[in-house]
């Protein structure tokens, strides 16, 4: 894993993560009602490992104290979901592992994943994800950290999704 980013108010940073690093990965670990929604972390390395277009899908480990207690992965262009428009970048695959969550991670993660786009990818305007339907929990989280509902439904492997977009632009320089 190479180290990218530390900017956030509880000290958390990013480290780039490659398919070799599924066996880290695996400790961030969740119980199975939040794992059905983020996947398993063997079906997203699998994933990332048969791509088509491997430049566009950027795993990130999320860091605390050399401890590795979250990920997620961004995908651009043509790695984006079909829902989505080809000029934004997508959040997938989040997780922070159940002993470090309610302590601002998520909002940290998220924080520093904009800031990454910001800074490599300055033409892209917005962020999307889509969360379950039966996701509360998230879905309430990313509303308050600023995501907007687009009122875009789409069919997920476990159920409806709502899509939530956040403004990107100007926030990494």
């Amino acid at each position: 894993m190479s180290k990218l980013i530390q900017e956030s108010p509880v000290h958390v940073e990013l480290q780039g993560v490659a398919v070799s690093d599924r066996e880290i990965i695996r400790r961030v670990w969740l119980p199975e009602d939040q794992e059905q929604y983020a996947g398993s972390i063997d079906a997203v390395f699998d994933d990332l490992a048969k791509s088509g277009h491997p430049g566009n899908q950027h795993p990130f480990a999320v860091v605390l104290c050399d401890a590795t207690v979250g990920f997620f992965v961004l995908r651009e262009r043509e790695s984006v979901p079909d829902w989505s428009p080809p000029d934004v970048m997508t959040l997938h695959s989040f997780r922070i592992s159940l002993a470090c969550q309610g302590k601002g991670l998520g909002r940290a993660a998220v924080g520093l994943a904009i800031s990454w786009i910001g800074k490599n990818r300055p033409l892209v305007r917005r962020m999307m994800l889509a969360v379950n339907a039966r996701n509360v929990q998230a879905r309430t989280a990313y509303l308050r950290y600023g995501f907007v509902d687009t009122g875009m439904r789409v069919a997920g492997p476990i159920g409806d999704q709502h899509v939530l977009s956040i403004d990107v632009s100007g926030r990494g320089a």
